[in-house]
């Protein structure tokens, strides 16, 4: 067998065998295992957004969460958008949710399934709080 580079091999002329042939086959099966199981794990499949639940957005300008408090219902996904030059990270203060440092443009998304009030917060900036009230439909 003659190695061209690292992911192109073919069989030497002189070989009567059948050998590089199988070798071939076993490298195409393998990359195509490789290939399937890499698309079947990105996030972009494994997601139906048909089936999203309702959204909400908090923006995050002038070292303030707008709106300051959001009444939802259960299953909703809150996004944060950091909406200036200056890092945010949002903080849950029961530790039940915590973005990375957010830039400007930068976002973080959290589902809410259980009722009840969530008080959080901006880590670098303490001043900067708000709340999500999550209200089962009645």
């Amino acid at each position: 067998m003659t190695v061209r580079n690292s992911t192109h091999f073919v069989a030497n002329q002189g070989t009567s065998s059948g050998i590089g042939c199988k070798s071939q086959s076993v490298l195409r099966a393998l990359r195509l295992t490789i290939l399937f199981t890499v698309l079947a794990s990105a996030p972009c499949l494994a997601q139906d957004a048909s089936i999203a639940g309702p959204v909400a957005t908090v923006s995050m300008d002038h070292n303030t969460f707008i709106p300051g408090e959001i009444t939802v219902v259960p299953g909703t996904t809150v996004t944060w958008v950091n909406k200036e030059a200056m890092p945010h990270i949002v903080v849950d203060l029961n530790k039940g949710f915590r973005s990375k440092t957010l830039a400007k443009d930068a976002s973080f998304s959290f589902t809410f399934a259980t009722a009840g009030d969530y008080d959080y917060l901006c880590s670098i900036h303490p001043n900067m709080k708000g709340k999500v009230i999550v209200k089962p439909v009645s």
